[in-house]
């Protein structure tokens, strides 16, 4: 099916507003979870002065770009994080759904309703992949732990990752959740003071659903080159190389979320089968 071009410019931007909706509710999640709130039924408020956000102050993105990055009662600034890791789900919404529309995507959706519910579905689960995997890394950064309850909704994901997403045979599956785990289980328990063996969940989990050579070939580098970028910033700014400053999880979770939407890119640009 070929779209214009003005359908698609809207319907994307329609993509990046709901990814960026999603994203600043797992901003939420972030947040509370690891301090034991309840993040489904408590109203947003400003960590300031606890004022509750109106539903114009909850606008992704707009909301922070016309307030200045202030609060609108006490003008206490709000930290640029939230919102770009808002724009990053609305980035992802966008790729996640224009790189699996138009592929023959072999699913449970195909034979049970078509293929075209089969591309939404393996799309949707390229999102949710992703979204789990930066709650995972943004608790990690902020608290120094893997909360076993993100762990459990991103194996949640995987299990159905494996029926919806593009088919991999399970010999594939079965190295991909061990290949690039081991050497992260390894690497934190070389360096147990400041990196959770829990992160070696992520690739073991995503790579159960995209199989070994997609995380080799677009995780690991991705991984290597994000992680030598923070060692560099951290090494200018002159501080420990390891430790709380540098954060394994940032590397790895944005190599993983590399794999997932353009692995099968990179791997057929290789040809390798």
């Amino acid at each position: 099916m070929i779209l214009p071009l003005w359908f698609k410019i809207l319907f994307s931007i329609f993509l990046f507003f709901l990814g960026a909706s999603v994203y600043s509710f797992l901003n939420v999640v972030i947040f509370r979870v690891p301090r034991g709130e309840e993040f489904v039924k408590t109203r947003s408020h400003c960590p300031g002065c606890g004022k509750l956000l109106s539903p114009m102050e909850l606008v992704p993105v707009v909301s922070y770009v016309c307030l200045g990055g202030k609060c609108k009662n006490c003008g206490s600034k709000i930290g640029c994080r939230d919102v770009l890791i808002e724009v990053f789900g609305g980035c992802s919404a966008i790729a996640s759904f224009w790189v699996f529309f138009g592929k023959t995507v072999g699913s449970i959706a195909e034979t049970a309703t078509g293929d075209f519910y089969g591309m939404i579905l393996a799309g949707l689960t390229a999102f949710s992949l992703i979204g789990a995997l930066t709650v995972i890394t943004f608790i990690q950064i902020d608290m120094g732990v893997v909360k076993r309850g993100t762990v459990i909704a991103l194996a949640v994901i995987a299990v159905v990752g494996i029926f919806t997403m593009p088919e991999v045979l399970w010999t594939d599956r079965l190295i991909g959740a061990f290949c690039l785990s081991i050497f992260v289980a390894i690497f934190a328990l070389a360096f147990k003071k400041s990196i959770p063996l829990g992160l070696a969940w992520m690739p073991a989990l995503v790579g159960a659903v995209i199989g070994w050579d997609k995380l080799l070939l677009a995780a690991l580098p991705a991984a290597i080159v994000i992680a030598l970028v923070e060692l560099l910033a951290v090494l200018i700014a002159g501080k420990k190389p390891v430790g709380k400053h540098f954060k394994l999880a940032l590397a790895l979770g944005a190599g993983l979320a590399a794999a997932i939407l353009f692995g099968q890119q990179i791997v057929d640009f290789l040809g390798i089968v």
